[in-house]
Formats: C-alpha cells, structure tokens, sequence
C-alpha cells in the first residue's frame, strides 16, 4: 500500500481503478483498524472512480465492478451532456444521475436525497453532503410542528461547530410530512381506496405523483422508526432505497413487520455503522467533537442469490456518501457489516446502561473493582450468545474477535476515549424520555432466548433501566408507557 503513494494523484486513481486489490481494500482495512487519514485518503480515491455504469458487482464486496466499455461510453456520453448543456445555457447539475441497470437498459435515478430524523447524525450528514463540490438535493423531512418552527427560528440552515470554527449551510430543504387535515376531498378518496377503486396510492394520500422517494436516510431513534417511516411509505418504491444510519439492532425486522410486510415490495435496504462524535446545542445547531468514520453495506434482498441484484438508487446513494472526505464512509460486505454493528452493540450495551443507572460519565466507569466484574459478568453472556449466532457460524475469526477479553479491551477503550462524554442513554433518561435499551440490551437477551441461552444478567439491567426511565418519566410529568412486547 505504501508502495503506492508515490505516484500522482492522477496515476493513483487509475491503478485503483484498473486493480482488483479496490475490491477487497475494505477487509484489509477493517482487520488492520487503520487511522482516519487512510479512511479519509481511501474515501478520496473512491470518490475519484467515475460514476459506475454497470450492474456488474463483485462477487462477495457489494462496490461497483470496473468496466472499461461502460467507462468509455460514460464519458463520452458525459461530454455531450455538458457540451448540450453549455450550448443551452443551463447553469443547474440535472436532477437526475444516469445508471445503466442489469439488463444493459439506462436508469435514471433522481439525486435528491431525503432525510428522516434531523438530530444530530441526521443534521452532520445532511451538512457534510451540503459541502461537497457539486451537492445533491438534501431534504430534511420534519414531522413536527416544533421541528418546523425551529428550522425558521435557525435561519432554515443547519450549523456546524468542529473545533471551535462555525460553518453553516443554507443549501438544504425542507418538508413537512405531517398527516394533512381531513377534508371531505381526502375523506371520499380514501373511501374509494378502501372499496378497491382506481384511485392511486399517491392521490389517496394527498400526494403529487412526482412525490416519490428514491433515496432515504434513516437516522432517527430505533424505537421512532416505524412511526416515522408509516408516514412516508407511500413515497417508496422497490426501486427505493433505505439507508438506517442508527444505533440498536432488530430495526428492520420491525420495520419488514409493521411497514413493508409484503417481500415483493419492500426498497432495498442498507445499514451503515458510524462512529462520528456529534451532539446538538439547540436545534439544527452541531458539534462535530469526533471524528469517526462510517462503515456502509448494501443488503441484499435473496441472501442465497449468487450474484444479488441491487438497485441503482442504491449505488448512488453509496458512491454520494463516500464521496465526502468528513463523512469518511467505506463500503463493507454485509457480514464485515454484521461484526461492526455487533462489536458496536456489545459496547453500547455495557457503557449505556451502566453511566445511565450511575449517572455519571463514560470516565467514572473505569479504575473501579466493583464496576469492572459487573462489565465481565455482562461480557460473558454477550460473548456466548454472539458465538453462538447462527449468521456468523462459519465466518473466520469470530471466537476471537468476540472473545471476553477483547470486548472487555474495547469497552475500556471507548470509555477512555470518551471520558468526559454523557451516554446517549443517560442523556435520554434526564430529559425524561425513552430510552433505545429494548434495541441494545433487550436485542441481545432476545437472541439469548432464540439460541437457548438465558442472560440473567443482562435481563435484569434491563429492567433496570426501564424502571428509571419509567420514574424519570412521572417525574417529568410524562405518562408511562405500555410495553408492546417483552413485558417479562
């Protein structure tokens, strides 16, 4: 790899485009734990790649495959737009990116990318996608009056503290998805819906035809997801694509449950795993206090298609993201995925829930006796049940990689790292609202249950963190919850 950056930067985005090794970089780089720099140098040089232009794919790393043809006939296709566009005095970039799909037919996908949950991971992508040299359409969608009335209160743009320098981007929308009001127009056409009429899904929904959603970020809180995508899934197709940007895991089956029941038509989905330090000192207003990176995959929707079959608005929406040099995203294979969101689960599930019954920060829960055998006693079952998964049963080097020892070393590294933070749970548990124990905690008990392994202790922090978020609630003057499930 060394051997490799004395060439120009011109040299060095063609041998990484001709050469096989940019197919498997990213296993390389998740088994070696590079710095930032080589993420941001390695995003950088794939953001150099031209557009892809064929469905072509790898067989086991999801990145788009190198086709000189394709390229050849990209670029000349490229200089004619812009030679038409020139001549025709356009001076926007077209709303739409043209693919070429599995069939050799040309796609067009449009670059306007929404999305749902704009907190504090929702507003750094957002900005982070605003700042790139030629940005795609960003819209937030806000799904609140209070959201939409701090969005003109900030100027309608989104702030960017990182250190200690201020940035804002005004270059992004916004849309309200509130339910309209019923109106007797609304209230015929869902009549007609329901007695099976001819009458569109869009119009039913008091949504132009043109409303559809191509690309989509998910970052809102896990047990916000459902709610919040209910309100949209009208907008999405299978050719849509849905990237969940969050913390916890067992999203998706909730949402395949609740939202897209139905296979045939579901969008294609992906996950992505970040690592970004960002909190939010009032609305629309960040802190980048972090840098991280983000690992994404696309998930394919048959795990026994040899050659699975992605959507173009799904290479899109991966090649934008990787792009940005702040961002820092890499393409993973889903199972590289799979481990990263695990390991990220198994250290969630120890500081969280520890800091937010303690009420004290990541720091305090290191140096202490007491402390640490509780972390081994919850480490121990945690191991157990993600060695005994049935998803990594032949994936190499999983025992040692989920070993007691070397969660214990990386729960001890984070805290360390961020000694002087406040966990999002112990956040969520002062301002008296719910917390994502049941997608951390709650997951992996119920993982324990499917493969036969009882984790009493991980149980009970559980139940111990919902009893406080259900007294910190009544204390807020907030009415307790109802458990949909899991109420035992």
């Amino acid at each position: 790899m060394l051997s490799l950056f004395p060439f120009s930067r011109e040299s060095f985005a063609s041998i990484w485009s001709k050469s096989e090794t940019a197919l498997c970089l990213n296993s390389t780089l998740s088994l070696c734990a590079p710095s930032r720099p080589l993420y941001r140098a390695v995003a950088r040089i794939i953001a150099l790649r031209p557009v892809p232009h064929a469905k072509k794919l790898h067989h086991h790393y999801w990145w788009p495959a190198h086709n000189s043809n394709g390229d050849e006939t990209a670029a000349a296709s490229n200089q004619a737009d812009s030679s038409q566009a020139k001549a025709s005095g356009a001076s926007e970039l077209s709303p739409l990116v043209r693919y070429r799909s599995s069939q050799r037919s040309t796609v067009d996908v449009p670059r306007r990318i929404y999305i749902l949950g704009a907190g504090g991971i929702g507003g750094f992508v957002a900005h982070s996608l605003a700042s790139l040299p030629q940005p795609p359409p960003i819209t937030l969608l806000l799904s609140t009056r209070q959201r939409l009335s701090d969005w003109y209160e900030q100027g309608q743009s989104v702030k960017l503290t990182t250190h200690g320098m201020l940035d804002t981007k005004s270059n992004i929308d916004a849309e309200d998805i509130r339910p309209p009001k019923p109106t007797p127009e609304l209230a015929s056409a869902e009549l007609a819906s329901a007695t099976n009429s001819p009458l569109s899904l869009s119009a039913s929904s008091n949504c132009p035809q043109d409303g559809i959603i191509h690309n989509l970020i998910v970052s809102v809180k896990a047990f916000s997801t459902v709610g919040a995508l209910m309100k949209v899934a009208h907008r999405l197709t299978p050719e849509s694509s849905i990237l969940f940007l969050q913390n916890g895991m067992g999203i998706i089956e909730e949402v395949n449950e609740r939202v897209f029941p139905d296979p045939t038509q579901r969008p294609q989905y992906m996950l992505g795993v970040i690592s970004h330090g960002v909190y939010t000192t009032k609305p629309f207003a960040l802190v980048h206090s972090g840098a991280g990176t983000i690992a994404l995959a696309i998930l394919p929707r048959n795990i026994e298609e040899v050659k699975p079959h992605f959507v173009p608005s799904a290479l899109y929406l991966l090649r934008t993201l990787t792009r940005s040099p702040v961002l820092a995203a890499v393409g993973f294979a889903p199972t590289d995925l799979l481990q990263l969101q695990i390991e990220k689960i198994a250290i969630n599930a120890i500081i969280n829930p520890l800091t937010a019954l303690m009420d004290c920060l990541n720091g305090d829960l290191l140096h202490r006796p007491s402390i640490s055998r509780v972390m081994r006693l919850l480490l121990a079952e945690i191991s157990l049940v993600i060695k005994s998964l049935p998803e990594l049963q032949g994936v190499p080097n999983v025992k040692m990689r989920f070993d007691i020892k070397r969660l214990e070393g990386q729960v001890i590294r984070i805290a360390t790292k961020t000694a002087a933070n406040r966990s999002s749970m112990l956040q969520d548990i002062r301002r008296g609202q719910q917390t994502e124990i049941e997608y951390l905690t709650g997951y992996l008990v119920r993982r324990g249950e499917e493969v036969g392994i009882q984790c009493v202790m991980n149980f009970m922090i559980k139940h111990m963190v919902k009893a406080k978020e259900g007294m910190e609630r009544e204390r807020h003057g907030h009415l307790l919850p109802i458990e949909p499930r899991n109420f035992h």
